[in-house]
């Protein structure tokens, strides 16, 4: 089943280095503002950005995000986001990876790599811009995720096959989706 992106603001022109470049070597490394009606708030690791809604006048989208940098790399490899379709709707996990990955498979979010609680994200579309893996998320994820504040990873199948981890951090995330859920 294919879903539809989240009301995510995860634009291709931002993602995988097409748009801003965050600092190199940083998680969760900030993007620069889109307009005036924009909005970005830091919590640790995570950023918590609204925009206008498209089409919605009087209306905002919201997501909380984070982009992961790799070092001596000028944009993000890969960037995750939680947000809502629309306003009291469930809330969505998205990764968004580079296309060079293996189908069948899932992305999986974990705090270590001894966690056999970790989330699998199943794949939804490849783009040119890269590959989107999206989940509605549970109480008992975001409970267990809201705990944390130290890092995590993200581990997918390149095209070759090999497992590839990514870090990311969980570090502020808490307080990012007490912030979105206010929006």
């Amino acid at each position: 089943m294919t879903l539809s992106m989240p009301a995510v603001l995860l634009t291709s022109a931002l993602l995988l280095g097409q748009g801003t470049s965050p600092p190199t070597g940083r998680i969760g490394a900030p993007q620069k503002d889109a307009g005036p009606d924009t909005t970005t708030a830091t919590y640790g690791d995570w950023i918590l950005k609204c925009q206008p809604a498209a089409g919605k006048p009087g209306q905002r989208t919201c997501e909380v995000l984070q982009s992961i940098v790799i070092q001596g790399q000028t944009g993000p490899i890969a960037q995750l986001a939680f947000g809502r379709m629309a306003p009291g709707e469930a809330l969505y996990l998205t990764a968004v990876l580079p296309t060079n990955i293996t189908l069948p498979s899932v992305v999986r979010l974990s705090i270590d790599e001894k966690d056999a609680q970790g989330a699998d994200l199943p794949w939804t579309r490849c783009l040119q811009t890269g590959c989107y893996a999206t989940l509605p998320m549970t109480d008992a994820m975001l409970a267990r995720w809201r705990a944390q504040d130290g890092p995590g990873r993200l581990l997918f199948k390149s095209g070759a096959g090999q497992d590839t981890v990514l870090p990311m951090s969980f570090r502020g995330l808490a307080r990012a989706l007490d912030a979105l859920g206010k929006d």
